[in-house]
């Protein structure tokens, strides 16, 4: 098997997992808590995110994470006071759909990326969260950050 193949294959376990993990944390009705919980930490390990994958700058975050996840296919424009990030496609998204229905966004998604986006940003971006791929045809995040 190509370095390639081992790749994707690696991704797609990966995202096997988190959307079984997902869906029974909502069967056992803990997934809120567990989302929360996540959050709680994710400031703090954010930054060693961001120097794992090299991430210099906010819309670096979907770049860096869309290349080594394999997951979302995350396109991101610039404008006049920051980014919008959208993607049209989800691995995870389409697997949790399969697995039971429950929304992977919050807790493996978008609180980590919105976490490794104020790392970088030294806490002065504000990320809005404007749709999701769980409930319609696009995941939107518009970031806004302070003028240089």
């Amino acid at each position: 098997m190509e370095l390639a193949e081992k790749l994707t294959l690696m991704q797609n376990t990966y995202a096997a997992a988190v959307a079984e993990t997902v869906n029974t944390y909502a069967r056992l009705k803990v997934l809120d808590h567990v989302v929360e919980k996540k959050k709680e930490g994710q400031a703090r390990t954010a930054p060693y995110m961001n120097a794992q994958l090299g991430v210099r700058s906010p819309e670096e975050v979907f770049v860096k994470l869309a290349d080594t996840f394999g997951c979302a296919n995350w396109t991101v424009e610039k404008m006049a006071d920051g980014y919008a990030a959208t993607a049209t496609a989800c691995k995870l998204c389409a697997l949790c759909k399969k697995l039971g229905g429950a929304a992977p966004c919050r807790g493996w998604c978008l609180d980590p990326m919105t976490a490794m986006i104020q790392a970088v940003a030294g806490g002065q971006a504000v990320v809005s969260v404007q749709c999701t791929l769980m409930e319609g045809d696009r995941c939107e995040v518009l970031i806004t950050t302070p003028a240089k």
